[in-house]
């Protein structure tokens, strides 16, 4: 009897959450954005919200909780009730390197999150103030190893994946370099574009200066050619191996337990959304890739970033607490 009464539970259970994951949405879903508004995480996520919202018959709501490396939006989203409601757009710094800058986090980057799908990939641009007087990827090597300790670049702020980015960057190719450190990119910039750092890899905010001759790009760092600058090559052209394992990517993620009915809805729904050429038209504007996945090869993605980050935050030292 007892058999089957647990037989009867797990059945009425199971109709129980297919029934709820068939009703929803049943109220507008929030997408919680780990930086300000304006960025292009932010960008993108209203771009696609806007699209689901239309798709599922329901509001979407942007919020921004921008603050601690994303730690703040990735956190309430985490303690949010698994019901679908409450979803989690970020960059994949938040996860798969906060793990190891922070002694503690208030979240689990593999265990309080369920992956719903990628949202776009980033991929840095090298870029050089033309004070230097260098054209070519090679030019520029050749410059920065004739004066080791010579050249300053400038980073979002120690510990970020720009950081770690030109950090394995500068240890492969055999580069010496000063590390100056910002509170953001825009400061950076500001900086690169007055001459007082040398370098650096950049998200695509300097796209316009680029363009204008301000800047001088020189490579991406792959793994694939950036759409918006098809001319400039990624490293692995030009036998540089292993610094893509630093290009970035943005994901959305509901917290753990969300049912998988809602979640393979959440990514049914977002499949074409993302494919559709006005929203690829929307990120490629923006200096990143269009990208999309499922649920299960998000996982794979954050579970391997874990891994091979890792040794290159410790090798750097980098901590924000």
């Amino acid at each position: 009897m007892k058999r089957r009464a647990l037989i009867s539970f797990a059945a009425a259970t199971l109709f129980a959450r297919r029934a709820y994951a068939q009703a929803y949405p049943g109220k507008p879903i929030h997408i919680v954005v780990s930086v300000s508004a304006g960025g292009s995480i932010d960008t993108i996520a209203r771009a696609y919200g806007e699209a689901l919202s239309q798709s599922l018959g329901q509001p979407v709501v942007v919020e921004n909780r921008p603050g601690a490396n994303g730690n703040i939006a990735a956190a309430a989203v985490a303690r949010a009730a698994p019901d679908g409601y409450s979803l989690l757009a970020t960059g994949g710094s938040t996860l798969n390197l906060n793990p190891f800058l922070y002694r503690e986090l208030p979240f689990d980057s593999l265990k309080s999150f369920a992956p719903i799908t990628l949202t776009a990939r980033t991929n840095f641009i090298l870029v050089v103030h033309p004070k230097l007087g260098v054209d070519t990827l090679e030019g520029f090597m050749a410059l920065a190893k004739s004066k080791p300790g010579g050249l300053n670049y400038g980073s979002a702020g120690s510990g970020s994946l720009i950081h770690i980015a030109t950090e394995l960057f500068d240890s492969t190719v055999g580069i010496q370099a000063n590390h100056v450190p910002y509170k953001g990119l825009a400061p950076a910039v500001t900086d690169l574009l007055a001459g007082q750092i040398d370098f650096m890899f950049d998200s695509a905010t300097t796209m316009a200066h680029i363009q204008a001759g301000r800047l001088k790009a020189l490579a991406v760092i792959g793994p694939n050619r950036l759409p918006a600058l098809p001319e400039l090559k990624p490293l692995s052209a030009y036998g540089i191996h292993g610094v893509d394992v630093a290009s970035g990517w943005h994901g959305l993620f509901a917290p753990a337990g969300t049912p998988a009915e809602i979640v393979s809805r959440l990514n049914a729904a977002l499949q074409p959304i993302l494919a559709s050429p006005s929203i690829r038209e929307r990120i490629i504007a923006l200096g990143a890739e269009p990208a999309v996945s499922t649920p299960d090869q998000l996982a794979e993605i954050l579970a391997n970033d874990l891994v091979r980050l890792e040794h290159i935050v410790k090798r750097i030292g980098a901590r924000l607490d």
